[in-house]
């Protein structure tokens, strides 16, 4: 039962685990696999860790002014956001899209 297994070997032992949907205990299926069951629970709680840190969306709040959008008769290939002295250009089939939406971001923000 003390035997030293790589991560991978791990995670396999854990969707193995979760394949069973709740049709045996943790402490059940330790024995059958000849595992240690506070292992089991420490690498079950660093794969679920190292998930969670994947997918969590980024957000990054920018405050908005209505110079940030400029209005453009043009037509044109890419979207410019202005914040601060950064200028975010985002190439797009859909930049009326984009335009529409920030345009509309920046009327409710501000009103």
């Amino acid at each position: 039962m003390g035997k030293k297994l790589s991560h991978a070997i791990w995670e396999e032992y854990i969707k193995k685990f979760e394949a069973y949907n709740g049709s045996i205990t943790v402490k059940d299926f330790c024995i059958e696999n000849n595992i240690c069951k506070t292992q089991f629970y420490y690498h079950k709680r660093r794969l679920q860790k190292s998930q969670s840190e994947n997918t969590q969306p980024v957000f990054h709040a920018i405050p908005l002014k209505q110079s940030n959008v400029e209005e453009n008769s043009t037509s044109s290939n890419e979207v410019k956001i202005t914040v601060g002295n950064v200028i975010v250009t985002i190439p797009s089939s859909e930049a009326m899209l984009i335009s529409t939406i920030i345009k509309e971001l920046v009327r409710t923000c501000l009103t």
